[in-house]
């Protein structure tokens, strides 16, 4: 998969072959955004398929005293785009003057240095200076050009479409059953750019620098990766609290996978241990 930002894609260095193109923030990676992924990886044998979204969340920029946080890391995002077939990513810087880029002015630009030959995106897409432009423009200013767009419905959860409001609030409530069922896998979070520090309980993470959404404090139950050996996995409990706490574990992590089970109580006074902990 190639990463290149925004700046890189020009008239003149466009691919040599058109792309199946889907645009959004993606924040989660979930069912419903594998599906517009999907659309456009199945149209493979005729086109680049071709992802566009931001390095942070426009909403980090618009709405900085009410944004929470990202459910992902970029890095994160990446490698899930790749697991799902994408060939190339555009990664946007969002700012003041992206912000106040019209719509049919962005779409413009878009087809010129990407050479869309198929467009996918969600029936609640918008862009533009404050979202002037959603998918039924979108469909109707690519039409003219002769570029097909599919627009996709939402992916429903029992009555409710799959939306990444509604994993921030399960993963904010420490309900990571109702998370991983929305995103299609558990939820993990990336403790990859943080050095960690040796407590007398365990190593800890500061985490407040990552803008990124946390349960509440507690104890979870947890699968930990370790940073030297991502493939070796250990099942445990980490405690959220200023960070995350990884009781009598000495290795860094890299990444920390949240199991269905969701919150437990402190350790047994008799033994020291979790509940759940499997005697880690």
């Amino acid at each position: 998969m190639r990463v290149i930002d925004w700046s890189e894609t020009a008239p003149e260095s466009s691919p040599s072959k058109a792309s199946a193109l889907t645009i959004g923030v993606f924040d989660g990676i979930h069912r419903g955004h594998e599906e517009l992924i999907r659309r456009i990886t199945a149209k493979n044998a005729e086109f680049i398929p071709t992802l566009i979204t931001f390095r942070k969340n426009p909403k980090e920029f618009l709405r900085k005293k009410e944004f929470k946080g990202d459910i992902l890391s970029l890095n994160q995002k990446l490698a899930i785009f790749e697991r799902l077939s994408i060939a190339l990513v555009v990664l946007i810087d969002f700012s003041e003057n992206f912000s106040k880029l019209g719509g049919k002015e962005f779409l413009d630009l878009v087809r010129n240095r990407l050479r869309p030959g198929f467009v996918a995106v969600g029936s609640n897409f918008r862009c533009g200076y404050q979202g002037d432009t959603g998918a039924v423009r979108l469909k109707a200013l690519y039409h003219k050009a002769g570029i097909p767009v599919d627009v996709v419905v939402p992916v429903l959860d029992g009555a409710r479409p799959v939306s990444s409001s509604r994993i921030r609030s399960a993963i904010a409530a420490g309900d990571f059953s109702a998370a991983a069922r929305l995103l299609g896998r558990n939820f993990e979070f990336d403790v990859s750019p943080v050095v960690p520090e040796n407590r007398g309980g365990g190593v800890f993470y500061r985490t407040d620098t990552l803008r990124r959404v946390m349960p509440g404090p507690g104890n979870y139950s947890a699968l930990l990766y370790g940073r030297e050996n991502a493939g070796a996995v250990k099942a445990g409990v980490v405690v959220l609290k200023d960070g995350v706490l990884v009781p009598r574990h000495g290795e860094a992590l890299c990444r920390i996978e949240f199991v269905e089970g969701g919150l437990y109580g402190p350790p047994a006074p008799e033994t020291g241990r979790y509940p759940g902990s499997q005697g880690v």
